[in-house]
């Protein structure tokens, strides 16, 4: 029996050490009961000494208001039993009420809810009376008590008058047995609305127990995931090798001579799409790159003004064809920023070649700015496009999104460039914004910190 007990403990040991889950719903299943509980005890804790002092305040302020009015009824025995069986009407957990007055080193008591003890010496209280006069000069002195098992609240008052000289003194015994009982049966109502609640987290927490098996499908969804990664990133390097073969041949056949204009034109035609295969292998790579953190940065500094002219001159004959005007206005005294200048020249590619191909005439604008107040270098890309609506600009930085339009649907993407540049520019501790009207055209800004100069 002990051998089958160990068995289970050790399987169960074992599965806990291999899904951490179960060890965390069962720490949960206890911890948050016990948290319940404890923060219910604290605020019922609270609750008790708030209304204590509530009950102690209320009795202390019955007392000073019949403090102010005794001392003139003082001799009038009959005004203050009158008084005090009115209190005892409006208020019936009130079970004792005494005033007594002081005659030499006697208290003597003038009003009483027990009229058989008036005119009696009080006995019982005289030494309080004595001991606490100064006190109860000042405020009431109240003292917890049990009678009966039930709780009371003893309150005495000096009585005195204009002159300060103490008068006779007030006792007032009140009953906390109807609170009590409220309080009791609140008290309880809350543990059985805190029990319900506990055992609705209790089975929310066995039904999550179920995660273990969710646990067990996202691994194996990580790993089919990663094996779709690795398939994509292997195939689009497979592919790559047959493409290059057929765009050597593709030059190869161009420097034929004597080929007929419908031969030329099926080679420009293979030549585009094999262009336009090549840029999307190379997008599809740099996601698979971006996605699992594997794309690396090589940080150094640059120098702004050439590299975006370099970038910007690379699409003057593209420019040219369309019949769009397409400049570089550069800056002279630029900082350099620290980047990775492949990278950064990919990112210009990018912007400025989107700007080209989605601008069917007018121009585009490439310049280059330096805000100072900011210690930012900025790249800012206008064109006289297409424009794109603040809708679609909320969407523009997505994965797969492409401006869906009449115009812009019959020009050919995959709607990942974006994308990739604006996690480069992340990556390279940059940002990237758009600013656009549609119809009107369109502007990209990139910036970059900028090397602060050594002193």
């Amino acid at each position: 029996m002990f051998n089958l007990i160990a068995q289970h403990l050790s399987r169960g040991i074992t599965l806990a050490r291999n899904n951490p889950q179960i060890t965390y719903t069962i720490f949960l299943m206890i911890a948050i009961p016990l948290a319940f509980f404890a923060s219910g005890q604290r605020f019922l804790d609270a609750s008790n000494q708030n209304q204590e002092r509530l009950e102690k305040e209320s009795i202390g302020r019955m007392q000073d208001a019949f403090a102010l009015i005794a001392p003139e009824k003082m001799n009038d025995s009959e005004f203050l039993n009158r008084f005090i069986l009115g209190l005892k009407k409006d208020n019936d957990s009130i079970e004792e009420f005494i005033v007594v007055k002081k005659s030499g080193n006697s208290a003597v008591i003038a009003a009483s809810l027990d009229q058989s003890a008036v005119g009696n010496i009080d006995t019982v209280n005289d030494p309080i009376y004595g001991q606490f006069e100064s006190l109860m000069k000042e405020n009431s002195v109240i003292f917890p008590t049990s009678i009966n098992g039930q709780r009371h609240w003893r309150a005495y008052r000096a009585i005195i008058n204009d002159s300060g000289v103490t008068l006779g003194f007030v006792l007032t015994d009140v009953s906390m047995q109807q609170i009590d009982t409220i309080a009791a049966r609140s008290i309880w109502n809350a543990y059985l609305f805190l029990a319900f609640i506990v055992l609705i987290i209790l089975v929310l927490l066995i039904r999550q127990a179920r995660i273990v098996d969710y646990t067990v499908l996202y691994r194996r969804l990580q790993e089919v995931d990663q094996m779709k990664d690795d398939f994509v990133s292997m195939a689009a390097h497979e592919l790559r090798t047959p493409l290059t073969v057929i765009r050597g041949y593709v030059d190869l056949l161009k420097d034929i001579k004597n080929l007929e204009e419908k031969d030329k034109e099926n080679l420009r035609r293979i030549d585009v799409s094999a262009k336009g295969l090549n840029v999307l292998i190379g997008d599809i790579l740099d996601v698979s790159r971006l996605e699992q953190g594997r794309m690396s940065f090589e940080f150094a500094e640059v120098d702004m003004n050439s590299t975006i002219a370099a970038a910007t001159e690379s699409f003057q004959a593209l420019a040219k064809e369309k019949g769009l005007t397409l400049s570089y206005i550069g800056k002279e005294d630029v900082p350099k920023i620290l980047a990775d200048a492949e990278r950064l020249r990919q990112v210009l590619i990018n912007i400025i070649g989107n700007a080209v191909k989605y601008t069917p005439s007018g121009s585009v604008s490439v310049s280059l700015l330096f805000d100072s107040l900011k210690n930012k270098v900025l790249i800012r890309v206008s064109d006289t496009g297409f424009g794109i609506s603040a809708e679609n600009q909320k969407r523009l930085f997505e994965k797969f999104f492409r401006v869906k339009s009449e115009e812009i649907g019959k020009i050919q993407g995959t709607g990942l460039g974006l994308w990739i540049t604006r996690e480069m520019v992340l990556a390279m501790k940059g940002e990237i914004s758009v600013e656009s009207i549609k119809g009107k055209g369109t502007d990209f800004i990139i910036s970059f910190p900028a090397i602060e100069e050594k002193k």
